[in-house]
C-alpha cells in the first residue's frame, strides 16, 4: 500500500457504506451498485459527479469488510458502526493505519494525552522517509490532520481536553464482535485494547 494523499476528500461516510453494503450482500456488482445509488440519489448528493466521486472512496472501504463483518455493520450497535467505520478507512489508507500505530496505540500505551503538534511531528517524519510525502504541500497536510482527527474524534477514540490536547480511549465494542474480531482480525480487535497487533 502506498502512500496516498486521496483521503483529504473523505467522509466519515457511515450511512454511505451502509447503503452499498447492502446493495453488496444482495449480489450487486460495482457497476450496479454505481447506478442503483446515483438513480435513487441514496447518497443524498446533488449532483451524478459529486455521487460518482463518493461512490469510489465508499466502495472501497465497503469491500475491505469481510462477509460477515459486512453483515455484522448491517444490524450492529452504534459502538460496533463507529469501530467497522474507522477499521475501513484504516485499511484503504496507508498513512492513517501508521498514525494509529505509530501515534494513537504509542501514546496509549505511554499513558500520555495526545497534542495537536503530534499531528504535524507525525507528517514531518514521514516526509524524511518518502519522497511522496515530501511532496506533498502544507495545504495537503493540514487537509490530511483535519481528516484524520475528524475519524478518531467520530469513532470517539479521541476526545478534546482543551485547544489542543486530546484525551486518547479504546473504543467500546460488543461481546461478539471484539470475540470475532479477536480471532480473526487483529487490527479492529486493537481499537477495543490499543494494543499492538501483528497484522498479517
Amino acid at each position: 500500500m502506498e502512500y496516498s494523499a486521496g483521503f483529504t476528500k473523505e467522509k466519515w461516510s457511515e450511512n454511505d457504506i451502509a447503503v452499498v453494503i447492502n446493495l453488496i450482500l444482495q449480489g450487486k456488482n460495482k457497476k450496479e451498485i454505481l447506478e442503483e445509488v446515483t438513480e435513487n440519489n441514496l447518497f443524498q448528493l446533488r449532483s451524478p459527479l459529486s455521487i460518482k466521486n463518493r461512490f469510489n472512496m465508499v466502495y472501497n472501504r465497503a469491500v475491505s469488510l469481510d462477509d460477515e463483518m459486512k453483515q455484522h455493520f448491517l444490524r450492529a450497535n452504534d459502538y460496533d458502526r463507529k469501530a467497522l467505520t474507522l477499521y475501513t478507512f484504516l485499511q484503504v489508507y496507508r498513512i492513517a493505519l501508521e498514525f494509529y500505530i505509530e501515534v494513537i496505540v504509542y501514546k496509549y500505551e505511554q499513558q500520555e494525552p495526545l497534542y495537536r503538534n503530534d499531528f504535524h511531528y507525525f507528517f514531518e517524519g514521514k516526509a524524511s522517509v518518502s519522497e511522496r510525502v515530501n511532496g506533498w504541500r502544507p495545504e495537503t497536510i493540514k487537509r490530511l490532520i483535519s481528516t484524520l482527527m475528524l475519524f478518531f474524534k467520530e469513532a470517539k477514540m479521541i476526545e478534546q481536553i482543551d485547544q489542543t490536547k486530546y484525551s486518547i480511549n479504546p473504543i467500546h465494542i460488543s461481546r461478539d464482535l471484539k470475540t470475532y474480531a479477536e480471532k480473526n482480525i487483529p487490527l479492529l480487535y486493537s481499537f477495543s485494547v490499543l494494543e499492538k497487533v501483528n497484522e498479517s
